[in-house]
């Protein structure tokens, strides 16, 4: 049996949140010992809504011959992800703790931060 046809339904893509999409279904490609790329990118691209497939047109009628799941992991965080602009933008105007706890803030701070470094705004 193969390995790779073990049963997997990721939620819809998330278009205001894609990395924490695509963090959600590495995680479930994880679980399921699901490695082979065609098979990930078969997955996520079976995960995404009308308008989303539409735009992705371009990849998946032309899809790179090799790490097709990168692919389109990268087109979408481009297309849908917050620019550096909208990042600052968002951080600078995070309201203050309110009832929230100090963590909370922190780590909604940090989600909107991503991958960045905590200075790529200056």
């Amino acid at each position: 049996m193969d390995v790779d046809s073990v049963a997997l339904k990721l939620p819809t893509f998330w278009v205001s949140s894609p990395l924490a999409w695509f963090a959600q279904a590495e995680v479930q490609f994880e679980l399921r010992k699901i490695s082979q790329d065609d098979t990930r990118y078969y997955h996520v691209v079976a995960s995404l809504d009308t308008n989303t497939a539409n735009r992705t047109l371009p990849i998946t009628t032309a899809s790179p011959p090799t790490e097709k799941c990168k692919a389109i992991k990268d087109f979408l965080t481009s297309a849908y992800g917050l620019s550096d602009e909208e990042r600052a933008t968002a951080l600078l105007s995070v309201i203050g703790l309110g009832d929230n706890k100090p963590s909370e803030l922190m780590d909604n701070m940090l989600s909107l931060l991503g991958q960045h470094q905590p200075c790529f705004f200056i």
